[in-house]
């Protein structure tokens, strides 16, 4: 797991949430020119003077190896185009915003959660972070500090661990040392809403899914017989989602 913060363009603007694509200059007959893309959510909040992204090492990809690698100075392109839909534009105001997300998929919500924004259209924030060990929970100490600025009542930081057991110290919501479980799993055993203290109620949340497809699928079905659902045309919805590869 890495984090790359690069120059920004004053011109390129986005909202929270988003996602930019990226440029490396990969092909050796080809030099100064970007032949492969991809894409990342902002990690910076629009106000920032740089762009920051958060990424994962694919040792057999052929993007995040030479993006790890980058030097000081070397040259990163940025579509000037800001990109995706997980934006707090998709719903209507309402009393809870759930931000579930697993790996590099919190990326978007922590842009999200340094936007004034947020606060004002919610009364309450659940974040929820898969990974399979703790010591992946990236930006925690952002996190912490956006607790103390706000509150442990408004904003609920769930960090959820597949292959050992969730520490108590990792949150001031969490009580107890709990089994490795994965997301899905709390959700069907009522064990996310109990660990938030939050009930899942359509009328009153908005939820947010960001991370491993599996994940976004699982939890979008079983979301679903819940009575959360994504928005159509000319009705707002209760629930957003998008892959994060």
């Amino acid at each position: 797991l890495f984090s790359i913060r690069v120059s920004r363009d004053a011109a390129f603007q986005f909202v929270p949430g988003q996602f930019a694509r990226l440029g490396l200059a990969l092909d050796p007959n080809q030099p100064g020119t970007p032949t492969e893309w991809r894409a990342y959510s902002m990690v910076s909040h629009p106000s920032d003077e740089e762009l920051e992204f958060f990424s994962v090492i694919v040792a057999a990809g052929k993007f995040s190896p030479a993006l790890y690698k980058l030097q000081p100075g070397e040259p990163l392109w940025i579509d000037k185009t800001s990109f995706g839909f997980l934006t707090l534009e998709r719903f209507t105001d309402g009393d809870d915003l759930w931000l579930i997300s697993t790996g590099t998929g919190l990326s978007a919500y922590i842009s999200m959660l340094r936007d004034p924004q947020t606060w004002i259209r919610f009364k309450r924030v659940v974040l929820v972070h898969g990974v399979q060990y703790a010591n992946e929970l990236a930006y925690r100490d952002q996190i912490l500090s956006l607790i103390a600025e706000h509150g442990p009542q408004r904003l609920i930081y769930l960090p959820v661990t597949s292959q050992e057991q969730t520490l108590a110290e990792l949150s001031p919501a969490l009580q107890t040392v709990t089994a490795p479980a994965r997301i899905t799993t709390l959700l069907d055993q009522g064990e996310l809403q109990k660990r938030a203290g939050v009930a899942l109620d359509p009328a009153r949340a908005r939820i947010m899914l960001c991370g491993n497809p599996v994940m976004v699928t699982d939890m979008r079905a079983r979301l679903g017989e819940l009575g959360f659902a994504p928005g159509r045309r000319g009705i707002s919805g209760n629930l957003a989602v998008e892959n994060y590869w």
